[in-house]
């Protein structure tokens, strides 16, 4: 009997293993850990914007070939995630000393979807190092501003004559 009895506690207990290493198994599958302000988040599921922040800007990528150029129209590709069209209005710059420049956003120029961006032409002023970007957009009839992105120049230079 003593034999039986610890055969069906090990049993037991093998079981209880199993269970909790498929539990285990199944909320990692869905876990995302990102990089927050405050270090490391955990989540789980798919992460969608919060209600607050229903509309948010990724990143902002100004093409450099070389250097950039007063000069020079540079369409700069913004990416965002929202959760759901957001009608973008302007797309505003600031540069460093102060300037500013804020730009129209076409509807033609929104792409949606898994990748979401839109894009701008901008000119940007020669010693620039780094550009902060926002974007306005309309809901409930009022304008409301996106977080900020920034984007570091590599090396600017005055437009050869």
């Amino acid at each position: 009997m003593d034999g039986d009895g610890s055969f069906l506690a090990m049993k037991f207990i093998f079981k209880a293993v199993l269970r909790n290493i498929a539990v285990l198994f199944v909320i990692c599958s869905c876990a995302t850990v990102t990089e927050g302000p405050r270090g490391p988040e955990f989540s789980l599921g798919k992460k969608e914007p919060s209600g607050r922040e229903e509309f948010r800007l990724l990143s902002v990528n100004v093409p450099q070939m070389g250097n950039l150029s007063e000069n020079i129209e540079y369409w700069t590709t913004i990416d965002f995630e929202a959760s759901h069209r957001p009608e973008i209005s302007r797309a505003c710059f600031n540069f460093p000393g102060g300037s500013q420049s804020c730009v129209n956003v076409k509807a033609k120029d929104v792409t949606y979807g898994s990748h979401a961006y839109f894009r701008v032409p901008i000119h940007v002023p020669v010693g620039t190092r780094r550009i902060d970007c926002y974007a306005e957009y309309v809901r409930d009839g009022e304008v409301h501003r996106t977080n900020t992105v920034t984007y570091y120049v590599v090396t600017l230079k005055k437009p050869e004559e």
